[in-house]
């Protein structure tokens, strides 16, 4: 590697350590990311190689052949995330290379992406159903052109058949948009076998969503007393699922600038439907935020609203809002399935004793589909059922 790359290098190096000292990392850990990214430095300055050759799943491979470790392969891959970050390099290391597909398989895959707006992770999912496949055809030594509607069945049961039955569901649907693109848009297979695969019986069983009763949300606030900065951020999340019925993923990417405190109000930027809205904040919702951010939340330059309590402060994920309003539903000695979910179903329960309708209560939610706001009129009437009636439902 030549001169200009090698300081190019380990200026890189030390803006990095200097920006995980800023954030809080422990000088134990500093230490050792010093030491292995030094390595890293010293193995790259041997090989004759060019600037965007450094970041490489490969090289990645080679400098982990001279020490194996996680803490060395999170070292590098943390430093060519910075850089990418910060348009140094084109892409980060790649987690592992895929199989590599047939090309038609491939063709799909970018179709998915550019014609359809799939999601990344709806693409990814699309691409282990066309790897299992691609592994079929090649164990039977089956050609694409020449197969079966028997042996699409085969296939459809062998890989369905440790998956639930709304997993084989979306499965089978996934599947069968491959085998249109094969019949319609490439002319492979002889005829559109989609329509002709056998699905086994499934009755359709109603399964409308579960709630907290009243006085099970009066237990839930009566138990919990925040103090830490861990309470003050679960206080505040609980608050947020049940008066505003956010998902969990729509709680862990707020920020700060979603929130307007002079008008009670939080724009929700990210929703699953895609449709950004601005929705009322309640006056003890408004509390609790404020009490996470006065007592709770660590000083930091991050925009989201709820961190991490320890260091780095790195943003919550989704699954830690989930773990953090479940333990609190645990402690309260709610039903062991109670889910986060259930806070957001009670809010749309209390929306629709309040006549709000239907469709209002759809943008609310952030549903795509009448059909998803449609089953809490369900749970609606039998309330009603087992108020007036007496009947047990």
């Amino acid at each position: 590697m030549n001169h200009n790359n090698s300081k190019r290098l380990l200026q890189a190096v030390e803006l990095y350590l200097l920006q995980r000292i800023e954030q809080g990392y422990p000088d134990t850990y500093i230490g050792t990311q010093c030491k292995i990214l030094q390595d890293f430095r010293l193995f790259v300055e041997r090989q004759p190689i060019e600037w965007n050759q450094i970041f490489t799943l490969e090289r990645l491979k080679e400098f982990m052949q001279q020490g194996n470790g996680p803490e060395r392969q999170r070292a590098v891959r943390g430093l060519a995330k910075f850089l990418y970050r910060h348009k140094q390099i084109a892409q980060p290391i790649p987690r592992k290379s895929r199989p590599k597909l047939p090309e038609i398989f491939e063709d799909y895959l970018h179709y998915c992406a550019t014609t359809r707006y799939d999601t990344e992770k709806t693409v990814q999912h699309i691409r282990r159903i066309l790897e299992s496949f691609d592994c079929y055809l090649t164990r039977h030594n089956l050609s694409l052109s020449a197969i079966t509607i028997e042996q699409i069945d085969t296939f459809d049961q062998e890989y369905n058949a440790a998956y639930s039955r709304q997993s084989r569901k979306f499965n089978r649907s996934c599947f069968k948009l491959f085998l249109r693109y094969l019949y319609y848009e490439r002319h492979v297979l002889k005829r559109d076998f989609a329509a002709l695969i056998k699905v086994p019986r499934m009755y359709h069983r109603a399964q409308p969503p579960c709630f907290l009763r009243s006085d099970e949300i009066q237990q839930l606030f009566d138990s919990m007393t925040p103090a830490t900065p861990a309470e003050l951020r679960a206080y505040a999340m609980v608050h947020i699922a049940y008066t505003m019925g956010l998902r969990p993923q729509e709680i862990s990417r707020l920020t700060l600038d979603d929130i307007v405190f002079s008008k009670a109000e939080m724009n929700v930027r990210y929703r699953k439907a895609g449709l950004p809205v601005t929705m009322p904040i309640p006056p003890k919702t408004l509390k609790a935020i404020a009490a996470y951010l006065v007592g709770g939340r660590p000083k930091n330059d991050c925009r989201e609203l709820f961190l991490q309590c320890c260091r780095p402060y790195r943003p919550v994920s989704s699954a830690t809002v989930c773990y953090a309003v479940k333990t609190c539903m645990q402690k309260a000695g709610l039903p062991e399935e109670a889910t986060p979910y259930w806070l957001r179903h009670t809010y749309a329960q209390h929306l629709l004793e309040a006549g709000v309708s239907v469709f209002e209560i759809k943008e609310m939610l952030g549903h795509d589909d009448i059909e998803a706001t449609r089953k809490y009129l369900h749970i609606h009437i039998k309330l009603m059922r087992r108020v007036i009636l007496g009947e047990l439902v």
